[in-house]
């Protein structure tokens, strides 16, 4: 695999920062994964079979923050976001843990996951697909845990300073672990989930810039109850990143983090569709785009 993998996400990348204006403090490229697709029993392990997700993300209110916290530069700027996802499942063990994989095909409308030079995007169009070879799930009475290895790819459109990239122009490769716990062994009742994911990135091509790698951990705690006749979820979720390694190139202008918190709630509808919605506050950046997230997500099993 060549040095040119990447870390921005399902659709688009940031990668311009010859062409950030002089008023904005440079950021640096962030990672593919967008922080807090996983929340409340984000590390539950599937059934065997095939289901479909549909997420929707509305990126809003993006501010520039500086290695201090200030805000630089106000962008008045919704991104969108559409990723389906397809996940198999099967009863065939691995390491005494049941095999799966899974798909990502992202369409955005600019980079989720943008650094000061990504803002002001265009158009909407295909992003980097992910692929998940490996995903392996075990449980317990009063637990659940899973890993994964992930590939992320250059799909997207990338043109260095372009106005309508989707993609990184990198690869990059995630490595996965997540668990969820049922306090008293009852899956019905109460929840707290956690999944970290480690990014390691590669060389973005015609930069000639190595994005530094980064760590993201998402987490949830549910408790589920009855509506009337229905059964729900609510709870709160979050997540936090962080740059773990420096950025190669372009001028390092030092590490970026950033933290989201809020609410989350899921109903099913029927026997085989689940409909959640997240909305998440970040807070608490540096040297990063921060702003505030709403997820609409379609669970289907097939």
């Amino acid at each position: 695999m060549s040095r040119a993998f990447p870390r921005a996400l399902f659709g688009g990348l940031a990668a311009a920062l010859l062409a950030a204006p002089a008023a904005r403090a440079q950021s640096p490229i962030a990672g593919h994964y967008p922080p807090g697709q996983s929340g409340i029993r984000g590390a539950s392990s599937p059934a065997p079979g095939w289901m479909y997700t549909n997420f929707s993300r509305f990126f809003s209110n993006l501010e520039v923050k500086d290695s201090a916290g200030g805000t630089s530069d106000e962008v008045h700027e919704v991104r969108y976001a559409n990723i389906s996802m397809f996940t198999w499942t099967t009863s065939w063990k691995m390491l005494g843990m049941r095999y799966g994989a899974l798909a990502g095909i992202p369409f955005s409308t600019g980079n989720l996951t943008p650094s000061s030079a990504d803002v002001g995007s265009s158009s909407f169009g295909l992003g980097d697909i992910l692929v998940t070879p490996i995903s392996l799930y075990g449980d317990g009475s009063a637990y659940d845990y899973q890993f994964q290895f992930t590939v992320w790819s250059s799909s997207g459109h990338f043109s260095p300073g372009g106005a309508s990239n989707r993609g990184s122009g990198c690869w990059a490769l995630v490595y996965s672990v997540g668990g969820v716990a049922y306090p008293g062994g009852k899956r019905d009742d109460w929840s707290l989930s956690a999944v970290a994911r480690i990014e390691q990135n590669f060389e973005q091509q015609d930069t000639g810039i190595h994005p530094g790698d980064d760590v993201v951990v998402d987490w949830g705690v549910g408790k589920a109850l009855k509506i009337g006749t229905h059964s729900a979820e609510l709870g709160l979720s979050g997540f936090g990143t962080w740059q773990i390694t420096g950025q190669d190139g372009g001028g390092d202008p030092g590490p970026y983090r950033y933290l989201g918190i809020g609410p989350e709630g899921s109903m099913p509808i029927g026997d085989t569709v689940t409909l959640r919605l997240r909305l998440h506050w970040e807070f608490d950046a540096r040297n990063a785009v921060q702003g505030n997230n709403a997820w609409l997500i379609a669970n289907f099993r097939l």
